[in-house]
C-alpha cells in the first residue's frame, strides 16, 4: 500500500483536490490586496474609530498621534479595529488650508452632532462605532471605548470582493448580512504614512504626520438589496501601496455602526 494511504489509481484524482483545498485555505488565511477574492467580516466584536481633525487646529496633533499609535497596534495585534481620520474644512479660513480637508467630512461630523445630541461639532473629536463620542486626544477614554466595542458581537457581516484596479478605478462587489432594516454601506478609502510641513495657522512651523487619512468616502444605500457592485475612484495623489478600503454598515437614523471589514490596496495593513 502507498504510505500516504491512497492506492494506485485513486492518487491522481484525490491529490489535486487536496492541493486545491490547501491553496484555498492559504488564501483565506492571508488575504491580500485588490483581486485577491472575497474578504468577509465575522460576528466578533469590532471598533470603527473615526477622528475629526484639522492641520489648522493646535489641539489636534496629539489626537492624530493617538490615532497613529492605535493604527500601529491594530496592525501588529490583528484586532478588528478600523481607524479613519477625517480632515474637516472649517479651520481652512483661519490661516492654513488643510490639503486633506473636505466639506463632505464636515457634513458627516454635523450629521453625528445631530444624531448624538451632544456638544456639537469640534476638533479633535473621536467617535467609536458611531455612538460613543469624546475628545480625540483622550487616550484612556479611547482605549476603554474600543475595548467595550470589541466585547460586543457585530450585528452585521460585511463581505468585499475587490477586482483588479484599472487606471485609478477599483471595481468592488459587496454583500451585507444580518440587517433587517434599510442601512447605509460606507466605503472609505484611507491612506497611511502622510506628513505636511505646516506654514501658517495655529500649527505654523510644525511638521505633522497622519495615519489612515480618509481620501474618499462613498455611501451606498442598502435599501432593498444586501449586495451589489460599486466603483471607487482613487485620487491621483493617493499612493496605492499605502492605501486601504474600509467598509462599514451604519444605521442612518441613530448613527450606530453594525459591522465592518477592510481590504488593502497595497501590502497588508489596516
Amino acid at each position: 500500500m502507498d504510505p500516504s494511504g491512497i492506492q494506485g489509481s485513486e492518487a491522481p484524482r484525490i491529490l489535486p483536490r487536496i492541493i486545491l483545498l490547501l491553496t484555498s485555505l492559504i488564501l483565506l488565511e492571508f488575504p491580500g490586496g485588490s483581486g485577491s477574492g472575497a474578504l468577509a467580516s465575522s460576528d466578533r466584536g469590532f471598533a470603527v474609530v473615526e477622528l475629526f481633525t484639522s492641520e489648522g487646529c493646535s489641539s489636534c496633533p496629539p489626537a492624530d498621534a493617538l490615532l497613529g499609535r492605535l493604527a500601529e497596534e491594530s496592525r501588529s495585534g490583528g484586532r478588528s479595529i478600523y481607524l479613519l481620520a477625517y480632515h474637516v474644512d472649517y479651520w481652512d479660513r483661519l490661516g492654513w488650508k488643510d490639503r486633506f480637508s473636505d466639506p463632505a467630512f464636515t457634513a458627516r461630523q454635523e450629521e453625528y452632532a445631530q444624531a448624538l445630541g451632544g456638544t456639537g461639532a469640534y476638533t479633535p473629536q473621536m467617535i467609536v462605532n458611531g455612538r460613543d463620542e469624546f475628545v480625540g486626544s483622550a487616550e484612556s477614554r479611547a482605549r476603554r471605548s474600543i475595548s467595550s466595542a470589541l466585547a460586543r458581537p457585530a450585528a452585521a457581516q460585511v463581505t468585499l470582493t475587490p477586482g483588479e484596479i484599472r487606471g485609478r478605478t477599483l471595481p468592488l462587489g459587496y454583500s451585507v448580512a444580518g440587517t433587517r432594516t434599510p442601512e447605509l454601506l460606507r466605503l472609505a478609502l484611507v491612506e497611511r504614512g502622510l506628513s505636511t510641513q505646516v506654514a501658517g495657522g495655529e500649527n505654523a512651523g510644525r511638521r505633522l504626520t497622519h495615519e489612515n487619512v480618509v481620501r474618499h468616502l462613498e455611501t451606498v444605500s442598502l435599501s432593498g438589496a444586501g449586495s451589489g457592485r460599486a466603483e471607487i475612484q482613487i485620487p491621483d495623489s493617493v499612493a496605492l501601496a499605502h492605501a486601504s478600503l474600509i467598509a462599514f454598515v451604519q444605521d442612518p437614523k441613530s448613527g450606530a455602526i453594525l459591522g465592518a471589514t477592510a481590504v488593502d490596496l497595497g501590502p497588508p495593513h489596516r
